[in-house]
Protein backbone atom coordinates (compact mmCIF):
# COMPACT_ATOMS: atom_id res chain seq x y z
CA UNK A 1 0.00 0.00 0.00
CA UNK A 2 2.70 2.36 0.48
CA UNK A 3 3.73 2.09 -2.93
CA UNK A 4 0.15 3.20 -4.08
CA UNK A 5 0.50 6.20 -1.82
CA UNK A 6 3.37 7.31 -3.20
CA UNK A 7 2.33 6.59 -6.51
CA UNK A 8 -0.86 8.88 -5.71
CA UNK A 9 1.31 11.43 -4.21
CA UNK A 10 3.97 11.61 -7.19
CA UNK A 11 0.77 12.48 -9.44
CA UNK A 12 -0.76 14.99 -6.87
CA UNK A 13 2.52 16.59 -6.99
CA UNK A 14 2.73 17.08 -10.59
CA UNK A 15 -0.96 17.79 -11.08
CA UNK A 16 -0.23 20.81 -9.06
CA UNK A 17 2.99 22.01 -10.96
CA UNK A 18 1.19 21.11 -14.51
CA UNK A 19 -1.48 23.45 -13.15
CA UNK A 20 1.16 26.15 -12.22
CA UNK A 21 3.17 25.96 -14.93
CA UNK A 22 -0.70 26.07 -17.32
CA UNK A 23 -1.23 29.58 -15.02
CA UNK A 24 2.19 30.84 -15.59
CA UNK A 25 1.48 30.50 -19.40
CA UNK A 26 -1.88 32.20 -18.72
CA UNK A 27 0.24 35.27 -17.26
CA UNK A 28 2.74 35.22 -20.33
CA UNK A 29 -0.12 35.11 -22.82
CA UNK A 30 -2.64 37.51 -21.34
CA UNK A 31 -0.65 40.51 -19.86
CA UNK A 32 -3.98 42.29 -18.39
CA UNK A 33 -4.69 39.07 -16.70
CA UNK A 34 -0.75 38.66 -15.40
CA UNK A 35 -1.11 39.56 -11.80
CA UNK A 36 -4.02 36.97 -11.49
CA UNK A 37 -2.27 34.07 -13.04
CA UNK A 38 1.24 34.64 -11.62
CA UNK A 39 -0.23 34.72 -8.00
CA UNK A 40 -2.41 31.35 -8.74
CA UNK A 41 0.26 29.52 -10.34
CA UNK A 42 2.73 30.54 -7.52
CA UNK A 43 0.33 29.20 -4.84
CA UNK A 44 -0.25 26.23 -6.98
CA UNK A 45 3.43 24.97 -6.76
CA UNK A 46 3.27 26.10 -3.38
CA UNK A 47 0.69 23.26 -3.28
CA UNK A 48 3.28 20.86 -4.92
CA UNK A 49 5.68 22.07 -2.18
CA UNK A 50 3.43 20.65 0.54
CA UNK A 51 2.39 18.07 -0.91
CA UNK A 52 6.50 16.92 -1.68
CA UNK A 53 6.71 17.82 2.37
CA UNK A 54 3.58 15.53 3.26
CA UNK A 55 5.44 12.48 1.81
CA UNK A 56 9.47 13.57 3.20
CA UNK A 57 7.88 14.46 6.01
CA UNK A 58 5.52 12.23 6.95
CA UNK A 59 4.95 9.35 4.57
CA UNK A 60 3.73 6.23 5.28
CA UNK A 61 2.58 6.28 9.13
CA UNK A 62 0.37 8.98 9.29
CA UNK A 63 -1.61 9.16 5.65
CA UNK A 64 -4.83 6.70 5.51
CA UNK A 65 -5.35 5.25 2.17
CA UNK A 66 -8.55 4.26 0.61
CA UNK A 67 -9.57 1.44 -1.51
CA UNK A 68 -9.78 3.45 -4.27
CA UNK A 69 -6.23 5.27 -4.28
CA UNK A 70 -5.57 3.66 -7.75
CA UNK A 71 -7.97 5.00 -9.21
CA UNK A 72 -7.79 7.95 -7.84
CA UNK A 73 -4.08 7.74 -9.45
CA UNK A 74 -4.97 6.76 -12.68
CA UNK A 75 -7.42 9.98 -12.96
CA UNK A 76 -4.93 12.28 -11.72
CA UNK A 77 -2.32 10.61 -14.61
CA UNK A 78 -4.91 10.68 -17.02
CA UNK A 79 -5.53 14.56 -16.27
CA UNK A 80 -1.80 15.30 -15.99
CA UNK A 81 -1.53 14.03 -19.42
CA UNK A 82 -4.16 16.23 -20.81
CA UNK A 83 -2.62 19.18 -19.25
CA UNK A 84 0.53 18.61 -20.66
CA UNK A 85 -1.17 18.45 -24.07
CA UNK A 86 -2.95 21.19 -23.43
CA UNK A 87 -0.02 23.60 -22.64
CA UNK A 88 2.22 22.25 -25.82
CA UNK A 89 -0.82 23.07 -27.86
CA UNK A 90 -1.49 26.61 -26.37
CA UNK A 91 2.22 27.65 -26.55
CA UNK A 92 1.57 26.64 -30.00
CA UNK A 93 -2.03 28.50 -30.56
CA UNK A 94 -2.97 30.30 -27.25
CA UNK A 95 -6.60 30.23 -26.16
CA UNK A 96 -8.88 32.79 -25.81
CA UNK A 97 -9.10 34.43 -22.26
CA UNK A 98 -12.12 33.42 -22.11
CA UNK A 99 -11.11 30.07 -23.05
CA UNK A 100 -8.22 29.77 -20.43
CA UNK A 101 -10.84 31.29 -17.94
CA UNK A 102 -13.12 28.16 -18.28
CA UNK A 103 -10.20 25.84 -18.64
CA UNK A 104 -8.77 27.21 -15.41
CA UNK A 105 -12.24 26.41 -13.38
CA UNK A 106 -12.58 23.35 -15.15
CA UNK A 107 -9.09 22.25 -13.83
CA UNK A 108 -9.95 23.73 -9.66
CA UNK A 109 -13.31 21.90 -10.09
CA UNK A 110 -11.32 18.84 -10.80
CA UNK A 111 -10.85 15.81 -8.97
CA UNK A 112 -7.85 16.48 -7.85
CA UNK A 113 -7.68 19.65 -6.92
CA UNK A 114 -11.19 19.68 -4.96
CA UNK A 115 -9.24 16.60 -3.26
CA UNK A 116 -6.73 19.08 -1.98
CA UNK A 117 -9.03 22.02 -1.34
CA UNK A 118 -11.33 19.44 0.99
CA UNK A 119 -7.82 18.20 2.72
CA UNK A 120 -7.00 21.67 3.54
CA UNK A 121 -10.24 23.24 4.78
CA UNK A 122 -11.85 20.22 6.31
CA UNK A 123 -11.47 19.74 10.68
CA UNK A 124 -7.97 18.69 11.17
CA UNK A 125 -7.53 15.05 13.05
CA UNK A 126 -3.94 15.60 13.41
CA UNK A 127 -1.08 17.71 13.80
CA UNK A 128 -0.26 16.96 10.26
CA UNK A 129 -2.90 18.53 9.28
CA UNK A 130 -3.23 21.51 11.19
CA UNK A 131 0.44 22.42 10.24
CA UNK A 132 -0.44 22.35 6.42
CA UNK A 133 -3.49 24.11 6.59
CA UNK A 134 -1.62 27.22 8.15
CA UNK A 135 1.21 26.82 5.84
CA UNK A 136 -1.79 26.99 2.88
CA UNK A 137 -3.18 30.22 4.48
CA UNK A 138 -5.32 32.02 1.18
CA UNK A 139 -4.21 29.69 -1.12
CA UNK A 140 -7.19 28.22 -1.47
CA UNK A 141 -10.95 28.88 -3.52
CA UNK A 142 -9.13 29.38 -6.45
CA UNK A 143 -11.91 28.96 -8.75
CA UNK A 144 -14.51 30.97 -6.60
CA UNK A 145 -11.17 34.18 -6.60
CA UNK A 146 -11.58 33.19 -10.88
CA UNK A 147 -15.37 33.46 -10.95
CA UNK A 148 -15.38 36.75 -8.90
CA UNK A 149 -12.42 38.12 -11.44
CA UNK A 150 -14.27 37.15 -14.32
CA UNK A 151 -17.22 39.11 -13.54
CA UNK A 152 -15.09 42.00 -12.04
CA UNK A 153 -13.62 42.27 -15.91
CA UNK A 154 -16.44 41.99 -17.51
CA UNK A 155 -16.29 38.07 -18.12
CA UNK A 156 -18.81 36.08 -18.11
CA UNK A 157 -19.05 33.62 -15.72
CA UNK A 158 -18.09 30.25 -17.03
CA UNK A 159 -20.65 28.12 -14.90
Amino acid sequence: MDQEIKLFLKESIELELNIGDLYSLFSVKFPADYDFWWKIAIEEMNHAALIESINDIFMPESIDSTDSIEKQTNDLRELNNLLKARIEQYKLIPPTRLEAFKFGLELENSAGESHFEAFMTEEPTSQMEKIFQKLNGDDLNHAIRMEKYMKANVLPAAI
